[in-house]
């Protein structure tokens, strides 16, 4: 099972508090942006809890499809959207609770003692740095390749999220071959001319990309036609269509 990665000063204090909540009979609410490690966290302070989406345990109470008295902790999973807070927690008041949460709303502030927020990763440079090499890792064994260059560029929109999205795809694109981007190609082709799509509208799927790649390689449009073997004219009227619109 995965764990909260805690290389970096602020998340080295952000464990520390887990760790001694974990030992207390207090609720704690964690609080952060989409992927920064909050059910990684959850899981150090309850690891034997069950857990679950608040809004479905509030359905699963009003419609009397559980029986809380089983359970003396929970984690559940972004408390902001369950409809009825006051009541909700009210029925809860004889477990140990730890929820996590996007965003700070004052109408269940109040049920926990212990806050905790965990800070964006691009704010704990040496997790980012751990959690891009463990990525970096794993997908070059899905992938079965080494030849990666390690200056992947990253998004961190979706923090720990869309890291990994964007280390995996990245890395799936370079171990690709031409069968590969073939069969890509024609699933993609057959998707699109069933929509009615026709060979002139299709054609800059593969001419836009092999220009691209041919401008970041050659220095100028002469140098693009004599690699590409393709008239100067030709080139010029294709650099036109595609991006000087």
């Amino acid at each position: 099972m995965e764990k909260f990665i805690a290389l970096s000063n602020p998340s080295k204090k952000v464990l520390q508090v887990a760790r001694m909540s974990s030992t207390l009979p207090v609720n704690v609410l964690i609080l952060g942006e989409i992927g920064v490690g909050k059910k990684l966290l959850a899981n150090e302070i309850l690891p034997n809890s069950q857990s679950f989406k608040a809004r479905e345990l509030e359905k699963l109470i009003l419609n009397y499809k559980i029986n809380l008295e089983e359970y003396s902790s929970l984690i559940l999973y972004d408390i902001t959207e369950v409809l009825n807070k006051k009541q909700f927690l009210l029925n809860l008041k004889d477990i140990k609770l730890v929820v996590t949460s996007t965003i700070e709303q004052d109408d269940y502030l109040s049920n926990f003692p212990v806050k905790i927020e965990i800070l964006p990763l691009k704010e704990r440079v040496e997790d980012l740095e751990e959690l891009k090499q463990m990525y970096i890792k794993e997908a070059n064994k899905i992938y079965d390749t080494s030849e990666v260059d390690n200056d992947i560029k990253v998004d961190l929109s979706k923090n720990g999220i869309s890291l990994k999205q964007s280390i995996y795809k990245t890395i799936a694109l370079q171990s690709t071959n031409k069968d590969d981007v073939m069969n890509i190609l024609y699933n993609y082709f057959l998707k699109e001319l069933q929509k009615g799509k026709d060979y002139k509208t299709l054609l800059g799927v593969f001419e836009i990309p092999l220009l691209n790649a041919s401008k970041k390689l050659y220095s100028s449009q002469v140098k693009m036609s004599q690699k590409l073997n393709i008239n100067r004219i030709t080139l010029r009227k294709k650099i036109a269509q595609y991006f000087e619109r």
